[in-house]
Order: C-alpha cells, then sequence, then structure tokens
C-alpha cells in the first residue's frame, strides 16, 4: 500500500457509514476499499457515502468497484454515494455516462444532508 494513501470508516448512526480516502485509488489501492465495503456491509450498512475530496486520480478499477457497490446497495433499497469537488474526476464519470449509477455531491455535508433520518449527533470513527 502506498504511503500516502489512507482509508478511514465512519458510523453515522441508522445503517448510515462514511468513508473517506485520501490518495489515489487505483489498482494498488482499490482492495483496501474492496475490504473496508464489506466490512461496513457486514455490519449492515444501508447507505453508504464515500469521500474522494482528498482523492486526486482513481482509474477504471476504481471506478468499476464504486459501480458494483452502487448496484449492489440501490438493489437492496440502500444509497450509495460519492463526495467528489474534483472537475477532473466528475469529468470522467460524466462522460463514460456512469453518474447513471454514482450520486455524486461536491462536498460531504450535501451528501449526508440527503440521507433523510441521519441522527448526525452519534457519529463514531473507526
Amino acid at each position: 500500500m502506498p504511503e500516502d494513501f489512507s482509508l478511514t470508516t465512519a458510523y453515522l448512526g441508522g445503517n448510515v457509514h462514511v468513508v473517506t480516502i485520501e490518495g489515489e485509488l487505483d489498482v494498488a489501492t482499490v482492495p483496501a476499499l474492496r475490504d473496508a465495503l464489506v466490512r461496513i456491509d457486514g455490519e449492515g450498512a444501508e447507505d453508504i457515502v464515500v469521500d474522494l475530496l482528498a482523492v486526486p486520480f482513481l482509474d477504471s478499477v476504481a471506478l468499476a468497484l464504486l459501480v458494483e457497490w452502487s448496484k449492489r446497495l440501490h438493489a437492496r433499497g440502500g444509497v450509495f454515494q460519492i463526495v467528489c469537488a474534483d472537475r477532473r474526476i466528475a469529468r470522467i464519470i460524466e462522460i463514460t455516462g456512469l453518474e447513471r449509477f454514482l450520486r455524486r455531491h461536491v462536498s460531504l455535508r450535501e451528501a449526508l444532508s440527503s440521507i433523510e433520518g441521519l441522527p448526525l449527533s452519534t457519529a463514531t470513527a473507526t
């Protein structure tokens, strides 16, 4: 795992989890994200927000994983969202048509405010 990569998760209550990534999200680091998603899915996550604000680059493997999890959660009534303000990454999502699968917000606050009934005062980080 590259030294400049980090991943943290936070449980916000109401089966909502946030995954925050710092560093490039690519073939070398995607397994860490996959492991985190599998773990929080096992904890009963219904809504997942992946914070990509500190991600300067993501590759096709990362995009495929994000789309896979979006479809997975949507199929069982959950919501999968990403937070991304980087115009280059947003443009990749747009031109590939992936905005059909990836609900993108420009801030974490915006993403969280779209989740109804979220008890923000109960947030805990892991």
